[in-house]
């Protein structure tokens, strides 16, 4: 099973980003757009894994002492990969850097290869337009204003299911944070 670790937006939020991209969809019909119930900020991926049970126990023993937070949506941008990303990110939070940070401790082991950690939510990935459509593209977000936050006071633990066009999500575990 695939399995990731993620923050889980409230439904109210997720449907206040959505009503915020609502026009930015029409312009881009043609892009995957992720759906607002899927809206989520992953924490650590684990991927392929049969090891469930002993990924909750971890977690558990690592976060038993992580206190609750805050987020507060930051600005709409894109990363380049092999396609383009739109995502939304979320103002730098000492007590997310510190969750992740004992994540990743415990989760991996190459920390030379590791990246920094940008909170952020993906919301749609399509291919590489040309120079003017991205150029285009990177306009048209930087002028829509997404005023969005809420408290985490829980993690989840997801199992990602790849069926058809739009993945599944279905909760494992949920961790409370104190």
């Amino acid at each position: 099973m695939r399995l990731f670790l993620a923050i889980e937006l409230p439904a109210k939020v997720q449907q206040k980003i959505g009503n915020y991209l609502k026009e930015l969809r029409k312009n881009y019909p043609d892009f995957n757009w992720v759906v607002p119930e899927n809206y989520h900020v992953t924490l650590y991926f684990f991927g392929e894994t049969e090891k469930k049970e002993e990924i909750i126990k971890r977690i558990k023993k690592n976060i038993f002492d992580q206190e609750s937070f805050h987020l507060y949506s930051g600005y709409l941008d894109l990363f380049m990969r092999k396609k383009i990303i739109i995502f939304l990110n979320f103002l730098r939070e000492k007590k997310l850097e510190k969750l992740v940070k004992k994540i990743n401790e415990e989760f991996y082991f190459d920390f030379s290869q590791q990246k920094k950690y940008l909170p952020h939510l993906t919301l749609a990935r399509c291919r590489i337009p040309s120079k003017q459509q991205y150029f285009l593209l990177k306009k048209r977000l930087r002028k829509i204003n997404i005023v969005a936050d809420f408290p985490v006071k829980k993690i989840t633990l997801f199992q990602s299911i790849l069926s058809g066009k739009k993945p599944v999500y279905r909760k494992v575990h949920v961790f409370d944070l104190l």
